[in-house]
C-alpha cells in the first residue's frame, strides 16, 4: 500500500518538473485573440502570479490589449505601444478595443459611404470599441466603433490597435 501512495505522488512530481512553468496555450481558446482591460486599475506583472514583482499600473479601462497566451489564472499581453506582461485573467474582457491615435481629432461618419455625414470628431487618445473593419473603395479600411456617446465609422488609420 506504502509503495502505491509513493509511486503517484512521483508521476505528479515528475509531469510538473517535465511541464515546469512555461506558459501554454488553452486548447479552448485559441492565440492570440484582441481584447480590453475591465478596470481602472490592472497590475501588470513580470510573471504569471501574485509572487512575480509588478512591472507597471495600467490605469485605463478599455485599454486595447492583444492576449498572447494563458498560465494558470493569468493571461500575457501585448499592448499598443508593444510592451508585453502578465495579468490576471478577470481583468480582461474578450471586447476589442482601439485608441484613436494621432495629433488632431478624427472623423466620426455616420455610414461607411463616401460623403457620409459626420457624427462627431474624436480627440486623439479616445477609447473606441471595435465592432468590424473593411475595405471601402476610394476611401481605405474603414472601421464600425462605438465611442462614447456616438457610434459611427472611422479610417482604420485614425486608430492605435495592437499589431
Amino acid at each position: 500500500m506504502m509503495m502505491r501512495v509513493m509511486a503517484s505522488v512521483c508521476v505528479v512530481f515528475s509531469a510538473s518538473v517535465a511541464f515546469g512553468q512555461e506558459p501554454v496555450a488553452a486548447a479552448t481558446s485559441p492565440f492570440p485573440w484582441y481584447g480590453s482591460l475591465k478596470k481602472n486599475e490592472v497590475n501588470v506583472r513580470s510573471g504569471p502570479g501574485n509572487q512575480y514583482p509588478i512591472l507597471w499600473v495600467y490605469q485605463r479601462a478599455g485599454y486595447p490589449v492583444e492576449v498572447m497566451a494563458r498560465y494558470d489564472n493569468y493571461y500575457k499581453l501585448r499592448d499598443v505601444e508593444g510592451e508585453e506582461g502578465w495579468v490576471y485573467l478577470g481583468m480582461v474582457s474578450r471586447k476589442p478595443t482601439a485608441l484613436v491615435g494621432g495629433k488632431t481629432p478624427a472623423n466620426l461618419s455616420r455610414s461607411s459611404s463616401l460623403g457620409s455625414p459626420l457624427v462627431a470628431r474624436l480627440a486623439p487618445g479616445v477609447v473606441v470599441e471595435l465592432e468590424s473593419c473593411e475595405d471601402v473603395a476610394e476611401v481605405g479600411t474603414l472601421c464600425k466603433v462605438e465611442a462614447p456617446g456616438a457610434s459611427g465609422w472611422i479610417n482604420k488609420r485614425n486608430l492605435e490597435m495592437v499589431k
